[in-house]
């Protein structure tokens, strides 16, 4: 799996993306489900497209990068709007965190996980999960057999479904642990 390119960060937050993957949606999503707001971990941070408005919502937010450059960029973001709730993790691993986090999201990011199954096992030990990838089929993106079509998640053991969305060329879901 490649890893995302630093040159090509713009594309993380523009107009084109705001439109197709609006962030006041995916919040309305999330505000409406019923779990408590303290810890959230945004794997696959890049620019902070989704950590700064989990930011706005969230006590604490755990940013995970895996990529020394796209960290540096979502840091100068977030002193630039004056943002104090959010921390920092370089790392390709699962962070280890002093509580347990309510939400863990991956913004079109979970297909760069070498093992991602497993880090989604861990990822399944919070309230919810946030899934949101490209859909397989879409010129965009990744190369197509980098794409995680939907089911893979859904058909996983032990995952329940709260939400499904697509919204061409992407596709949304918040899964939780069958409990």
């Amino acid at each position: 799996m490649a890893m995302f390119d630093p040159a090509y960060a713009d594309l993380l937050d523009n107009p084109e993306r705001r439109k197709a993957l609006p962030i006041k949606e995916i919040l309305r999503y999330l505000m409406s489900l019923k779990m408590d707001r303290k810890v959230a971990v945004d794997v696959g941070a890049g620019t902070g497209y989704l950590t700064i408005p989990l930011s706005w919502v969230f006590r604490k937010v755990y940013a995970v990068e895996a990529n020394p450059k796209m960290a540096g960029f979502l840091r100068e973001n977030l002193k630039r709007r004056g943002i104090t709730n959010v921390e920092i993790t370089l790392s390709e691993k699962p962070p280890r965190l002093p509580e347990r986090p309510n939400l863990v999201a991956f913004s079109l990011s979970i297909h760069e996980i070498r093992n991602w199954r497993n880090y989604l096992r861990w990822a399944l030990k919070a309230d919810y999960v946030l899934i949101i990838e490209w859909c397989p089929g879409s010129k965009r993106g990744p190369p197509e057999e980098e794409k995680i079509p939907r089911e893979e998640f859904l058909n996983m053991e032990g995952v329940e479904l709260v939400l499904s969305r697509v919204r061409f060329p992407y596709y949304l879901l918040i899964l939780s642990e069958k409990r």
